[in-house]
């Protein structure tokens, strides 16, 4: 199954495993597949607006690019346009629940401010289907880091537990479902080639099968491209350079050194995600250029493309 064929990709990993730089690089490449896209950030973040060179605009959808946008959900304003949109008065909601009995007790409610970030996702799909056509093809959540990541993807069942019975219930039920269905809603991993994110990644897709989800794909980041001698030619010719009478052919011997043992690091770390993880990995390479822009996502979203079309 194609992984754009989905209605919302929620992108997750261990934190600087490069998520959102992954989630931007999707939703490029959605949009130049002609998907009217939608790159939702978590918690009030505002981070990728700014790769575009675009100020954020919050809560309301900022245009990055042709038929990409981005927008950045916090619970307040999420519970808010639930509410309202149940109730129909605005000030009868801020009299009734961000007062100083309702706000804190609001506040305290396990799981709900994780919930009504999916459930405003899924309002983004659903809204518009009874009047025709979504206003967005296709969601790609930057959702928070590993641990939390987790809670988020649990938060409507939890939800539902707490709850039992009657419309909370019902409304985080076709959450939940829509949430679960693997032919609709796709996760993503991030991960970079080295022993803790590896370690991390492989537990956060043990955790995610145990609960029932389906990763869709691996991404791993910052991988090396740089064309190096092979182990024979290294261990043939490695010694004598490095004892070299010439300095500067002694210091890219020891870097070339450096790079085969760090590459060899990074082969052994994919291997051991490939043997773990039952989803198509795909690789991005590191980039010596570290302040991205829009040049170095579109890149990276052929490189994508490229890897995730092949499969």
């Amino acid at each position: 199954m194609s992984l754009l064929s989905r209605e919302i990709l929620i992108v997750t990993g261990k934190g600087g495993t490069g998520k959102t730089t992954v989630a931007a690089s999707l939703g490029l490449w959605a949009a130049r597949a002609g998907k009217r896209t939608l790159l939702v950030e978590c918690n009030g973040s505002r981070q990728i607006p700014t790769l575009f060179r675009r100020a954020s605009e919050g809560y309301s959808p900022t245009r990055l690019h042709p038929d990409l946008s981005a927008m950045s959900i916090t619970a307040e304003e999420a519970i808010e346009d639930y509410v309202v949109k149940q109730i129909k008065v605005r000030k009868l909601y801020k009299m009734v629940f961000r007062n100083r009995v309702m706000g804190p007790f609001m506040d305290a409610v396990p799981g709900l401010h994780d919930a009504v970030h999916l459930g405003k996702v899924y309002d983004l799909i659903e809204d518009d289907k009874t009047r025709g056509q979504p206003n967005w093809d296709l969601i790609i959540v930057d959702a928070p880091a590993t641990g939390h990541g987790l809670h988020m993807l649990a938060s409507a069942r939890s939800m539902m537990e707490l709850t039992r019975a009657g419309p909370v219930y019902e409304g985080v039920k076709l959450v939940h479902d829509v949430i679960s269905d693997t032919n609709r809603t796709g996760l993503v991993l991030t991960c970079l080639p080295e022993d803790l994110p590896v370690n991390e990644t492989i537990e956060l897709n043990d955790h995610l099968r145990a609960a029932d989800h389906q990763v869709a794909g691996v991404v791993l980041n910052e991988m090396s491209d740089v064309p190096l001698p092979s182990a024979d030619d290294w261990t043939a010719h490695g010694p004598s350079l490095q004892t070299s009478t010439h300095p500067e052919v002694q210091e890219a011997a020891v870097l070339t050194e450096r790079w085969i043992a760090r590459r060899d690091r990074q082969l052994t770390a994919k291997a051991r995600l490939e043997a773990s993880i039952d989803a198509p990995l795909t690789t991005l390479p590191f980039l010596m250029n570290r302040a991205l822009g829009f040049a170095e996502l579109d890149r990276l979203s052929h490189l994508l493309a490229d890897s995730m079309e092949a499969r």
